[in-house]
């Protein structure tokens, strides 16, 4: 008998363990976290995002958002963080394993184009207009399709005047150096400009984004 309760005991000592291991792991994509705040949501997909985590948490945070609250500011805000998320992860794959993550591309571009087209007037979240035409021209820009760049900059200028009139850039792209902090709103039709003209000048998209930055930091 008391081999039996040995045994028990010990079961549920394993089995408490094993619910201890599994509530610290990050979300499941078959975890649909129905209950939880979709502001909350938001927060945990930000989390993941600020902290470059690339295994895509932050995404089906951000997706768990938007359908927790359909409509509302927060899937607006959460949908923009989705085409920021995955055009970081680019840049992220691309310092630190020396690889271009194409589909990472890929995501940016179509999560963008969504914020753009379904959500930013949808969710009067309009203030991120702009911010999300600019970084989808370097999306497009990064891909090759500098005619698809310079479309996008054009109707981010031509929006400039009435939907958004000031892009905050951090950076212009993701990367570890202190040295491409920029940390300012620009003004909108300025930048729509400007970036234009270095990609008409021509040069690989690092040198373009590099003398984007570098008008971004005089500004």
């Amino acid at each position: 008998m008391n081999i039996l309760k040995t045994l028990s005991l010990a079961c549920l000592i394993c089995l408490a363990g094993a619910i201890a291991i599994a509530q610290t792991k990050g979300p499941s994509k078959n975890s649909p976290h129905s209950a939880m705040d979709p502001d909350k949501l938001l927060s945990l997909g930000d989390f993941y995002y600020r902290n470059n985590d690339i295994s895509d948490a932050a995404d089906r945070y951000y997706k768990q958002a938007i359908r927790s609250a359909p409509g509302s500011q927060t899937a607006g805000y959460a949908q923009y963080n989705r085409g920021s998320y995955w055009f970081r992860k680019f840049y992220v794959v691309k310092e630190q394993y020396s690889k271009e993550d194409h589909n990472a591309l890929s995501e940016a571009e179509g999560q963008y184009y969504d914020f753009i087209d379904k959500f930013a007037r949808q969710t009067k979240t309009t203030g991120l207009l702009a911010d999300a035409e600019f970084y989808l021209a370097l999306v497009y820009l990064q891909q090759g399709k500098r005619e698809y760049a310079i479309g996008w900059l054009n109707r981010m200028l031509a929006e400039a005047a009435e939907a958004d009139t000031s892009v905050y850039v951090y950076k212009v792209v993701w990367s570890s150096k202190p040295g491409d902090i920029v940390d300012r709103n620009v003004q909108a039709a300025e930048l729509a400009t400007y970036a234009r003209k270095a990609i008409e000048k021509g040069g690989d998209p690092d040198a373009v984004v590099l003398d984007i930055k570098r008008w971004c930091q005089r500004q």
